[in-house]
């Protein structure tokens, strides 16, 4: 069993982590790299996200105004939509 297996006694104890464990420079190298390429992917990730966030909203405007033409043309009339109040 290793020192880090077993429940702290003391709850300071808990904060402590294991040390890590001894790497060679060649893992170390492709560990560096692959969490360059995870970063690299969320960052990604998160630029999407923000576009596809516009887009959306760029999209519920225009499915607003072709309906407000629909209704127009209709001549259907439509109370304007009220969002809830948070208590």
């Amino acid at each position: 069993m290793q020192p880090w297996d077993r429940e702290p006694a003391d709850p300071s104890e808990a904060s402590e982590l294991p040390p890590p464990p001894v790497r060679s420079p060649e893992h170390e190298l492709h560990d560096r790299a692959k969490a360059a390429k995870l970063r690299h992917k969320a960052a990604k990730a998160r630029l999407k996200a923000h576009n596809l966030e516009g887009k959306a909203k760029r999209l519920e405007e225009k499915a607003n105004l072709w309906e407000q033409k629909a209704d127009q043309l209709d001549g259907v009339v439509r109370a304007p939509l009220q969002l809830p109040l948070d208590e």
